[in-house]
Order: C-alpha cells, then sequence, then structure tokens
C-alpha cells in the first residue's frame, strides 16, 4: 500500500534516534525494516487506515515491507468487533510476526465485546488460546498466553487455565516472559490460585524465578502476597 509507507516515511523521526532505539528494544525485529515513527503516530495512521477505502486490501497485503506496517496492520485489525473476522485476520497475521511489540499490541475489540462472544467469553475464546499456545511459532504461541491474560482472567477464569499456561511455556524466552508475566497478573485477583501454580513441583525454575520476580516488582500486588513469594523463592 504505497500510499501508507509514503505516510510512514513522513511520520518518521528525521534524526534516527527513535529508530536506533527501536532497534534496541525490539531485539528480533530486523533494524533494516525499521523507519522510526513513534506508537502515538502509528495509532493515528491506524485510524486514517481504517476511515479509509483501502482498509480491507492493506489487511490483505501480507506480508508487509517495514516493521512499523505491521504495527499499524495490529491496530486497524484491533479496531475488528466481529470474532470470526478477527480470527481469520489473527490467524493471516500471526505467523508472519517476528517480535514480541507487534504480539503485545494485537488486542482485538471482539474479545471484549459480550454481544460478540454471545455471553459466552470463555467457550470462545478457551479454545482459541489452546489452538494459538499449542503452535510451534514463537509469537502465535505468545499471542495464546495474552488470549489468557487479557481475556480470561475475570470472567471466564478457571485455575486449570494457570496450567494450561504453565504447559505452553517451550523454554522459548518471549514465550516463557509472557508465561511469567500472565502468573504475575493472576497474583493480582486470582491469589490463591496463582501461588499455588507458581509454587507447584512441576513448573520450570527459570519460569518460577520470572514469575516471582515480576509478581514482586508489580505495584498491585499486595505486599503480604509479595511476602508468600519470597518465601517461595527461597
Amino acid at each position: 500500500m504505497r500510499w501508507v509507507e509514503d505516510r510512514l516515511l513522513e511520520l518518521a523521526d528525521k534524526d534516527g534516534g527513535y529508530r536506533e532505539f527501536n532497534a534496541r528494544v525490539v531485539a528480533t525485529a530486523d533494524p533494516a525494516t525499521m523507519m522510526g515513527v513513534r506508537v502515538p503516530r502509528l495509532r493515528k495512521l491506524a485510524r486514517e487506515v481504517s476511515r479509509s477505502d483501502d482498509r480491507e486490501a492493506f489487511l490483505a497485503e501480507l506480508p508487509h515491507r517495514w516493521y512499523e506496517e505491521y504495527l499499524v496492520h495490529a491496530f486497524v485489525l484491533n479496531e475488528t468487533r466481529e470474532v470470526g473476522r478477527a480470527v481469520r485476520l489473527l490467524d493471516a497475521l500471526l505467523p508472519l510476526v517476528d517480535n514480541w511489540c507487534v504480539c503485545d499490541a494485537l488486542n482485538p475489540r471482539a474479545f471484549h465485546d459480550e454481544k460478540a462472544l454471545g455471553g459466552r467469553r470463555q467457550e470462545v475464546l478457551l479454545p482459541l488460546a489452546r489452538r494459538w499456545m499449542a503452535s510451534e511459532h514463537t509469537y502465535t504461541r505468545r499471542f495464546g498466553v495474552s488470549v489468557l491474560m487479557r481475556d480470561l482472567l475475570g470472567e471466564g477464569f478457571d485455575p486449570s487455565q494457570l496450567c494450561l499456561a504453565i504447559a505452553a511455556d517451550n523454554g522459548e524466552y518471549y514465550v516463557r516472559m509472557m508465561v511469567a508475566w500472565y502468573l504475575a497478573e493472576a497474583l493480582v485477583t486470582r491469589e490463591h490460585d496463582a501461588l499455588e501454580a507458581i509454587g507447584s513441583p512441576g513448573i520450570d525454575p527459570q519460569l518460577q524465578r520470572m514469575a516471582i520476580r515480576k509478581g514482586i516488582e508489580s505495584r498491585r500486588v499486595p505486599a503480604d502476597t509479595k511476602d508468600a513469594l519470597r518465601r517461595l523463592r527461597r
């Protein structure tokens, strides 16, 4: 989509500093694909694309050339309000994602809309999360864990989901970090179940350490829960 690429070139920081910063932070993306466009500008461009007649053509135009195009794609996709369509778009995009930033930007409105979910949050989203977590592709698997964290820690939660997340840990850093993040988030609203999962004998020791560290560092986890985590660490 030539006009999107032209807009990205217009919006990029001219001194290259932000591009270099991104290359360090988003370590697995190819720096040669980065223009250096800040996220607020990408969100604004995504709104332009969403309102344009080229929205569907842009979403169909895969693979993209630029890292920032993938982020714009994620932000446009997020506006999808129908679950089936969101899933089809995700299944087309996820195998091409090569970094945590684009992966974590994916958060479709349809997954938060009770009307779109037909009041069946767990029945609709849990099988999808399980399918994505079974993928051999790092960022598809990471996204599956993020669905558990973002969409099923409230209504639709079951303690068995913590075990599913732990089972999704395949030793890859960016998958393991998402599982640890999920376990730390679970400490906020599902303290007993999360502590039990983090302390379970079957959990990988490194994953356990990462989850404990993230829980202790979180400002949302109560002090007494952090004390419990420190006891687990010892």
